[in-house]
Order: structure tokens, then C-alpha cells, then sequence
């Protein structure tokens, strides 16, 4: 059910894919409802999911330490990007199953990383884990190239509660509110026209 999008820049891809790694996506489209779900729900799913994107070696596999990190990480970067889109407030209404989703800031990810200093290249900081945890570290950095590229401000939690997708958003505001107008800003529309109708 999704929607025709226009490619994303491809330094994100890696890390759009992450984001939306759980769909937490429940309407109807169509007469079809959208059955989101959690796409790392095994620490095989996790091993596949990284190897596809070529952040794990073909003879390493994740572990369940390394599955709890990955969902962790994932949730506190959505739980950024769901306040930042969120009017203060606003999160107390949030859906149930975005809400358990969020972790407190005494459950951060343990990320290490150091600085390359490597002849005729830039200084650069690089993970320093192995494996799934190394994997985990380049995501990490690939925030931090987001941030400073101006990109991660560009990433958006659709603001319809029943989906929730995180979107690139390429208006020149900047100011989209949802993953697909056509979709999810003509349901809320609708549904904002019938409350006030009552």
C-alpha cells in the first residue's frame, strides 16, 4: 500500500530503512487494511536486515544484546523525530503503541567510536564495536552526517496517528506533515471535517 515516492538522497537510504525498520502503519486504503510490524523481530531478522545493506559480514550473526541495542537505537531516534514534530504536550496523545516504543534517557545505546587520523584523508570518527555493534556505530554516524548535512531535520514522523511513517520530506519549507498528502493528509483532513461536522 504505499504510496509512489520520489528516491531518497542516498546517504540517508541506509538510514530511512532503519527508522521505518517497525510500521506502525493500521489504515484502510481501499478496502485494504495495512498490517505494519516489526521487521527485526528475531536476532536472525536482525543479521539478515544488516547483511542485506552490507553493514555485517556474511559470518557474523547479531545477538539478542545486539537486537535489544538495535530496537533501542531506533526507538530513541523516532522518539527525536516524533518531538520534534509533536506541539508540546502533544505526546500524551499519542498512540499506545508509540508510545511503548520510546525509551527513557537511563536506557541509552552503548556507541563507541574513535578518531582516524589516516595519511592524505580528513580526520574522521569511525566505529570502534565489531560485528552487529560496529554495524550499530555506522548507523549512529550516519546520523551525525545527517545532522550536519542538514538532512536529519528533512526526516518527518507522519502526523497521522495511524501510520506514522518517518518520510523525506521535499517541500522547500520543510514543513510536511505527512508521508503521502494524497493518503494520509486527505484522511486526516477528512476525519479533522467530520469532528468539527458533530
Amino acid at each position: 500500500m504505499d504510496v509512489v515516492r520520489t528516491p531518497l538522497p542516498s546517504e540517508i537510504v541506509p538510514l530511512h530503512a532503519f527508522l521505518n525498520s517497525i510500521d506502525l502503519r493500521s489504515f484502510t486504503h481501499h478496502g485494504i487494511v495495512h498490517r505494519g510490524g516489526e521487521h527485526l523481530p528475531t536476532t536472525q531478522a536482525l543479521t539478515d536486515w544488516l547483511r542485506e545493506r552490507g553493514l555485517l559480514e556474511a559470518d557474523v550473526v547479531a545477538s539478542e544484546d545486539d537486537l535489544r541495542h538495535a530496537r533501542r537505537l531506533r526507538a530513541q531516534l523516532r522518539g527525536s523525530l516524533e518531538r520534534q514534530a509533536q506541539p508540546q504536550g502533544a505526546l500524551e496523545e499519542r498512540p499506545a503503541s508509540a508510545r511503548e516504543l520510546l525509551v527513557g534517557p537511563d536506557e541509552s545505546v552503548p556507541l563507541n567510536f574513535r578518531l582516524s587520523t589516516s595519511p592524505g584523508r580528513p580526520p574522521a570518527l569511525v566505529p570502534v564495536g565489531a560485528g552487529a555493534q560496529g554495524a550499530l556505530e555506522r548507523i549512529a554516524l550516519l546520523v551525525c552526517e545527517a545532522v550536519a548535512a542538514g538532512t536529519w531535520g528533512r526526516l518527518k514522523m507522519c502526523e497521522a496517528t495511524d501510520c506514522r511513517w518517518v518520510f523525506y520530506d521535499r517541500s522547500k519549507p520543510g514543513r510536511g506533515r505527512w508521508c503521502a498528502a494524497e493518503l494520509c493528509g486527505n484522511r486526516m483532513k477528512t476525519r479533522a471535517y467530520r469532528q468539527r461536522q458533530r
